[in-house]
């Protein structure tokens, strides 16, 4: 039979009332201020005490209800334990004097106050980088370096060699990847530029690792940082490079573990099996969802894709990937070439979406469907997925104004135009949103 449990204590105390007056006719416990009204209201209070406890219990009971030590603990017994706080970690760029030695342990800050200390000791040098193109488009040229360059925007590294010499000088750069960076040129050189060209700078770079873990401590490139000490030889700021500073999570949400155990139980595991995939992977902080692609590229291989939704950018780089690849590495069968296993981050592609007419037009009625279609991106679109007219019209049509209760009776889109197609390395990404 069901429980009846009691929705609230003065449920408890008329119940308690009534008994008495039915085992007693001639008393009466609803009287106000009687001693026996007293008595029996306190006691139906303690009672229902002891039905707040039993309903917590049955809360904690259940492995989809519990929450705190005993989320934690029922979690424990299928081995999965909630992911702690880790620290990020990234390249910093440092300009100075050469053969000046920034030492391990050098602190450095952000404007948020967030510190990052160096790994090891690092000097400055005058570094001549090898630059194997030049290519211009209107005022902008980008330059690809031979190798990775370990610049950071806003640096002003020395280019010559270029044949065209408007290409030739000190520029401030803006980096645009490991191996590329643009700058400012006047005039219409050639394109691409020719000779053998260089960039010149005086430079040093060094990994650092934030002082506190969790997210606050990632940094977007070119982000400035500050000496917390000065050093005699070296500029008081310094920039992170392309790669960011990244990796910092915070201690898992309790909605998280909830989420990887239940997971977990719905979903059996067998050796190396896209469930066991998926649940390693998610051992690796901040990684919410996974991509197997089974029997590729080939027979007898895998390829994991996965996402990180709660940090920005949700691509994994590359630190993060190999993290990922590490972690599954654990449960790889011993009679499987590790070289059979692919771990990647997915290619974005961002779906711009553009209002030339809305109703109704509200600011509450715009943020609803700009959660409405996140949620279609960060939920409901997997990796080699095609996102559909269908799907993201319907999204929009079945948007509620929680604020107001509206819904949307009518818009019209200039774009996207139609299906999207996304390849299987590829996910769709929610691009920016323009209303009229």
């Amino acid at each position: 039979m069901p429980l009846d449990l009691p929705s609230s204590a003065v449920e408890v105390i008329s119940r308690a009332k009534t008994a008495v007056l039915r085992l007693v006719p001639g008393a009466n416990p609803f009287l106000r201020n009687s001693w026996l009204g007293a008595i029996v209201t306190s006691c139906a209070e303690r009672v229902y005490d002891f039905y707040l406890q039993l309903k917590e219990a049955l809360k904690q009971s259940f492995p989809d209800t519990a929450t705190g030590d005993w989320l934690v603990r029922w979690a424990g017994i299928w081995g999965i334990t909630k992911l702690p706080a880790t620290s990020a970690t990234g390249v910093v760029a440092f300009t100075g004097t050469v053969a000046t030695t920034i030492p391990a342990g050098t602190i450095i800050a952000n404007s948020a106050a967030a510190e990052y200390v160096t790994a090891a000791d690092t000097t400055i040098a005058a570094s001549v980088i090898s630059v194997s193109s030049i290519t211009r488009s209107g005022s902008t040229a980008t330059a690809t370096t031979a190798s990775p360059h370990n610049l950071a925007s806003g640096m002003t590294p020395t280019i010559a060699g270029a044949v065209q010499t408007e290409y030739n000088g000190t520029h401030d750069i803006t980096v645009t990847g490991d191996s590329t960076f643009t700058f400012a040129v006047t005039g219409a050189p050639a394109t691409p530029a020719t000779g053998t060209i260089t960039a010149a700078v005086t430079f040093a770079y060094a990994t650092v690792t934030a002082s506190v873990a969790g997210v606050s401590g990632n940094v977007s490139a070119g982000s400035e940082l500050t000496l917390q000490a000065p050093i005699a030889g070296v500029d008081n700021t310094a920039r992170v490079t392309y790669s960011a500073i990244s990796g910092g999570t915070d201690l898992e949400a309790e909605d998280d573990l909830r989420t990887r155990f239940l997971f977990r139980l719905q979903n059996p595991v067998a050796q190396f099996n896209a469930a066991a995939i998926s649940s390693k992977a998610k051992e690796v902080a901040g990684v919410t969802r996974v991509f197997v692609q089974e029997i590729t590229p080939a027979v007898g291989q895998v390829t994991v894709y996965f996402m990180r939704d709660n940090e920005s950018p949700a691509i994994p780089d590359g630190a993060e990937v190999t993290a990922v690849r590490n972690k599954l590495l654990e449960i790889l069968p011993a009679n499987t070439d590790p070289a059979d296993l692919f771990v990647a981050a997915p290619t974005a592609v961002p779906t711009a979406f553009t209002f030339t007419a809305l109703s109704p037009n509200t600011a509450t009625m715009r943020t609803a469907i700009d959660d409405s279609l996140s949620q279609l991106f960060n939920e409901e679109l997997d990796v080699g997925e095609d996102l559909t007219e269908d799907a993201y019209r319907s999204v929009i049509y079945n948007t509620v104004d929680t604020s107001t209760g509206q819904r949307v009776t009518s818009f019209t889109l200039s774009a996207p135009v139609g299906d999207i197609a996304i390849s299987n390395s590829q996910i769709a990404t929610k691009g920016a949103v323009t209303w009229p």
